[in-house]
């Protein structure tokens, strides 16, 4: 969990112990490993392609980005796909 990420920190500063508490059921996630692109370009391409992919089997897609910019960048990637999407910016 996200104590157990944070245990050295919990132990030096707060003088806390961490325990491990499995979960009521076995973990459904996948973790996959990591994925190195050339450029942004090439990235947002693959991220507009997966969605495609996706899309195309019913499941909804939620994609996050860290500026109003990118999202609008995926914005006009999904559109070439015609993609149907909605955009959540918290810009004025």
């Amino acid at each position: 969990g996200t104590g157990k990420t944070a245990e050295i920190e919990f132990e030096k500063i707060y003088n806390l112990s961490v325990n491990n508490i499995p979960t009521a059921r076995p973990v459904q996630r996948k973790d996959l490993p990591d994925l190195i692109y050339k450029d942004q370009f090439s990235k947002w391409n693959a991220i507009a392609k997966t969605c495609n992919q996706i899309q195309q089997t019913g499941q909804p897609i939620l994609v996050g980005t860290t500026t109003v910019e990118k999202s609008e960048m995926l914005a006009q990637l999904l559109s070439e796909y015609n993609l149907s999407y909605q955009i959540l910016n918290a810009k004025p």
